[in-house]
């Protein structure tokens, strides 16, 4: 259940409360159906909102992910104090550092030309003097948990522009809640003709469970993505996913390149067929279902579970 939005203690004091908001928006094309979603945190609690058009651009888009959060917590809380993270420059700098020029000039820009998005400019401006917002800007597809989730919400929400009538409404919802799960994955051997093998533990809570697999003459690259796509499919149901891996090649492959790769029709950048197109195509298929956040586990930010993952991966591929 998603927790109550206000309690008989929510608000005590003068202070208006802290929350912390990350948003997102594109198209695909640009312009063409677009989708924009937005994650809201205030302590334990948690709003996610999404919506789409079916003609627009990314940064009408981007902007309409900040409004709605901004819209939906003067409603809920009052006057907050925000900090709002978006990957978006041209949002933080026009709200930052364009508007006030755009207002004295009539909504005109320096070289007298209306403001495109003026609509959007005049709302998000009003929501923002309702707020004390601090405005961040996040590199979009680094690997940071909220800002791919809310990445996430935003292609799904343009998705659903495509799954006909019979589709739930996206143009605003807001998600209850979905288990958590954790995925670390990883890869061992593979190359010269010999037999590569994959590894998963997969955590809910306390609860775990280990997937393992091999591929005759596969690269650690194929047993990557396979391993994923594996470990996805085991889900039984819709969850949100922190998946893990100290490799590259799955983890940018899976949250930025891939995108590139399918406009170009499953071509590289210098236009030659990407490697491992089934086991990519396998995996976009198993995270459907899913809202995945793709994670580099590096540093400090290393699973226990991926040296079993790795432990896994190992003995399948010895196995086979």
């Amino acid at each position: 259940m998603m927790p109550s939005l206000l309690g008989p203690d929510t608000l005590s004091g003068d202070t208006p409360p802290r929350v912390e908001v990350y948003t997102d928006g594109g198209c695909d094309p640009n312009p063409g159906p677009g989708g924009w979603g937005a994650i809201i945190r205030w302590g334990d609690r948690e709003w996610v909102l999404s919506g789409n058009d079916p003609d627009t651009t990314n940064n009408r888009m981007e902007l309409h992910a900040a409004a709605a959060a901004l819209a939906l917590l003067e409603g809920l809380l009052g006057r907050c104090q925000v900090d709002l993270y978006t990957d978006s420059q041209y949002t933080r700098q026009g709200i930052t550092e364009w508007i006030d020029g755009w207002i004295r000039r009539g909504w005109q820009t320096r070289d007298k030309s209306p403001v495109k998005n003026q609509d959007l400019w005049r709302v998000l401006h009003r929501l923002a003097q309702a707020h004390d917002v601090t405005w961040h800007w996040l590199e979009g597809h680094a690997g940071h948990p909220l800002n791919e989730r809310a990445d996430w919400l935003a292609t799904e929400a343009r998705r659903a522009l495509s799954r006909g009538p019979g589709a739930p409404d996206a143009r605003r919802r807001v998600d209850g809640d979905l288990p958590s799960v954790e995925i670390c994955v990883k890869a061992s051997g593979g190359g010269s003709g010999k037999p590569g093998g994959w590894g998963a533990v997969l955590r809910m809570g306390e609860h775990t469970r280990t997937l393992s697999g091999a591929g005759a003459a596969a690269t650690v690259n194929a047993m990557l993505v396979r391993g994923a796509a594996k470990a996805l499919d085991a889900l039984t149901k819709p969850c949100r996913v922190a998946l893990y891996s100290d490799a590259e090649y799955l983890i940018k492959g899976a949250s930025a390149w891939v995108k590139g790769w399918q406009a170009r029709g499953w071509r590289t950048r210098d236009d030659k067929p990407v490697a491992n197109r089934e086991e990519w195509e396998a995996l976009l298929e198993a995270a459907r279902p899913h809202q995945v956040t793709w994670l580099m586990a590096q540093g400090d930010a290393v699973p226990a579970d991926l040296s079993q993952a790795g432990e896994l991966a190992a003995e399948a591929a010895l196995r086979a």
